[in-house]
């Protein structure tokens, strides 16, 4: 690519005929109601601009339908990468600590890859008899479209991937459960449920990916990074006037040399937790300003991926970080403190801050102690053993789940509705994006996915039935009717905030746990079949709505999306499959390279507290956390209140308040802290509000590249000090700057009371049941 830099840049417009079809909507211009639009120029639907001035600075508004997409390059190197992404990805999930490549990295690489091609394949064309010819290389320039389908493809690798499906695997090997499973069951879990995200996504496309207003913010920084790698254009923004690429090249190679200090060097950098410092032993400083087992109140951090441990902060939209935020503020920072220090649920005998499930004698819960030989729950052994108990902010996180579950249904219902009825019935709001795919390219028929629907349920069918999974049929049209409901509404919370509205793992535990109680394969099967899918489906849409902004034939993106599937779906299956069969001692808590499968273990754990110990023990009447169902109902009523309030007061706040975010935002507490959701925060108001307004030509023009660059240079050097110090099993010497935010209560998990003298808290002995 000829890297000289043009000193202007011109946006041409596309003429639209008169007879296109735009479509009936409710607005000539873009209400303002998400977003702070650019206060000089205003864009209707059928500019040749859009509307929002975010797809506006990285989206390309023109299209060249001549441009070869469905190149020999294109499927060598998108096969390469999905095959090689997800062997690499789920090798090391098995391992912790683990590395994952991310999909930038694979962005960075396809394009000398694929200009390489272009410049070394010879120009001719193939015959294949009847079946026609095809041109081994149609021209000599590597194009943004090949490139993006590259990129789709290996998301199926770097993006959501299979990691639960693949964790049953872990999960039921000898070093747990020890089902005696067939690889043929492994594999088609696996397939099935990629499969069905796929087709689900597919469905979905009229209210997910063609909407404008459903920008997908994640999407923009891989946009942002395609046109940067293939366009020579460059505008003066605010007196600066580097080049994306320059732009891009600086702060990565900085974010690169940056992260061996708080990654490596002055890892104290990362846990900046300066109070704690000063009074190491004081159990409520560290409890409150300690960022490892404490809530965080400072917002102090020098360390991007603790900045960027959620969601990179530079692409949520300003209004959408402040309601995660303020959630997290009045949660945690108010809520849990008064549950903690008052005992609710035996909390304060706890770490204030954990994932871990304790028994009655604040020990990790031995799971082995519940589990018959037949891999049921034993009563008798759960009765002289113990409960489960939760710390404070993990049992606090459920009630938050359970009010998003319902919030999300309500404020999409409330707000959406007309969005909604409007896709279904073919009259989405076309802009010009949309209108140069509908000119251009022929629609991927909506059959083709339902077809994968109905072929992929067959197999489920097949699957439980034929393995003995104690999931009896009707399990799997049950789980299904979860990403029926909640696809669309969880794909327009993060369409537009770029926050992930998924908590159904929650809901399908709850389901799975009272109907299929005593079976925990059958419990993560139908969570998987039914969360899963909807994690999966989500991502497929997003990188649906990659290929839209950059106007690659539908049909073509539906091929590439499937054979990635299908492919990385095999691959992550087998490379699991080999390492439980060729690593000695894999999955156990000493094996020799650390492989002690970290992912299986969790869903494991989870699996016998949900189904083998089952919801009705903890949540029913009567039962310890029996409390936080009442937030189903916080959840449900909550968008109604603020609704009627803007109604009523017709004050734009309260159309601002967005509940299922308020609610959702926090889905990450624990493991993340205080100090992932401040220093997150703060950055996002920095760049996606004062500069913003302030400098709005600089942040249109750097913005999205700044977020692409620091998220590859701290991966970069991520998998530089994994690969080159941590995996041969080099370490940088301890000093201080390494050692002293260890050497805290926040570090060592103190909790607030001690023990009680008889040696555990709870109930009397045996009588729980």
């Amino acid at each position: 690519m000829d890297t000289k830099e043009a000193e202007t840049e011109t946006v041409k417009p596309v003429p639209i005929s008169a007879d296109e079809e735009i479509g009936e909507g409710r607005f000539d211009k873009v209400e303002a109601e998400s977003e702070d639009q650019d206060e000089n120029v205003e864009y209707s639907y059928e500019s040749n601009r859009s509307p929002f001035p975010e797809v506006r600075a990285v989206v390309p508004e023109t299209d060249d339908p001549s441009m070869p997409v469905s190149t020999v390059r294109m499927w060598v190197l998108g096969i390469i990468f999905t095959m090689l992404g997800s062997g690499i990805n789920q090798f090391f999930s098995l391992r912790y600590p683990s590395v994952h490549i991310v999909a930038l990295v694979a962005e960075l690489l396809a394009y000398p890859m694929g200009v390489f091609l272009a410049k070394t394949l010879p120009l001719t064309t193939i015959s294949l008899g009847p079946l026609g010819s095809f041109v081994l290389n149609p021209d000599r320039h590597f194009n943004i479209k090949e490139h993006a389908l590259i990129v789709i493809m290996s998301n199926v690798s770097f993006g959501y991937a299979t990691a639960d499906a693949t964790n049953i695997i872990q999960a039921s090997s000898a070093a747990f459960y020890n089902f005696d499973l067939k690889p043929g069951f492994y594999v088609m879990i696996v397939l099935c449920a990629q499969l069905l995200g796929f087709g689900v996504a597919g469905l979905t496309a009229p209210w997910l990916v063609e909407p404008a207003r459903i920008i997908w913010p994640g999407v923009l920084s891989n946009c942002a990074m395609l046109e940067t790698l293939h366009s020579r254009a460059n505008t003066i923004a605010d007196g600066w006037r580097i080049s994306r690429l320059r732009f891009f090249l600086f702060v990565t190679a900085g974010g690169f040399v940056w992260y061996f200090f708080p990654g490596l060097m002055f890892t104290a950098l990362s846990y900046f937790t300066w109070v704690c410092w000063i009074a190491p032993k004081n159990v409520i400083v560290n409890q409150l300003f300690g960022m490892q087992t404490g809530l965080g109140l400072s917002p102090i951090t020098f360390d991007w991926s603790q900045i960027a441990y959620n969601t990179n902060p530079l692409l949520s939209p300003s209004w959408a970080a402040l309601n995660v935020f303020g959630g997290f503020a009045v949660f945690y920072w108010i809520v849990v403190p008064v549950i903690y220090y008052k005992n609710v649920w035996f909390t304060a005998y706890l770490p204030l801050m954990t994932s871990d499930v304790y028994d009655r004698t604040g020990a990790a819960y031995d799971t082995a102690r519940v589990i018959s030989s037949s891999n049921t729950l034993d009563v008798e052994a759960y009765r002289k053993y113990s409960p489960p108990y939760l710390g404070a902010t993990f049992a606090f996180v459920y009630g938050l789940s359970f009010a998003s579950i319902t919030s999300v249904l309500s404020h999409i219902g409330i707000w959406h509705a007309r969005d909604l009825w409007d896709a279904m019935k073919g009259r989405n709001r076309l802009d010009i994006h949309a209108r140069l795919v509908r000119a251009s390219y022929r629609r991927t028929p909506w059959w083709w996915y339902a077809s994968i629907i109905v072929i992929i349920m067959a197999m489920s069918i097949a699957m439980v039935e034929v393995y003995h999974t104690k999931l009896p049929v009707y399990g799997v049209f049950l789980a299904l009717i979860i990403p029926a409901v909640y696809m669309v509404p969880c794909g327009i919370v993060q369409g537009i905030t770029n926050v992930d509205a998924n908590q159904l793992n929650v809901l399908a535990e709850f389901m799975g746990g009272y109907m299929f109680e005593g079976k925990p394969l059958a419990n993560m099967i139908f969570k998987i079949l039914s969360t899963d899918v909807v994690g999966q489906g989500v991502y497929f849409a997003m990188d649906m709505k990659l290929a839209h902004y950059l106007k690659v034939p539908p049909r073509t993106t539906f091929f590439a999306q499937g054979i990635a599937t299908i492919l990385g779906a095999l691959t992550q299956a087998g490379v699991t499959i080999w390492m439980l069969g060729n690593i000695d001692g894999i999955c156990q808590t000493d094996q020799a390279d650390s492989f002690t499968c970290p992912n299986g273990r969790t869903v494991y754990s989870s699996s016998v507290i949900w189904g083998l110990v089952g919801p009705s023990r903890l949540y029913s009447a009567g039962k310890i956390y029996s409390s936080l169902l009442h937030f189903f109902w916080i959840g449900l009523l909550a968008p109604f209140v603020t609704y009627f309030l803007y109604r009523w007061t017709k004050n734009r706040f309260w159309k601002l308040v967005n509940w299922p975010l308020i609610f959702v935002g926090t889905y990450n507490v624990p493991p993340a802290t205080g100090i992932n959701y401040s220093s997150w925060a703060l950055v996002n108001f920095i760049f996606n509000h004062f500069i913003r307004r302030r400098f709005f030509a600089w942040w249109t023009k750097y913005n999205y590249i700044l977020a692409a660059a620091l998220d590859t240079g701290l991966a970069l050097s991520g998998i530089v000090i994994f690969f080159c110090i941590s995996y041969p099993g080099a370490s940088f010497p301890d000093w201080w700057g390494n050692t002293v935010y260890l050497n805290t209560a926040d570090a060592d998990g103190v909790s607030w009371l001690k023990m009680p003298s008889v040696g555990y808290f709870g109930p009397a002995n045996g009588t729980w049941t």
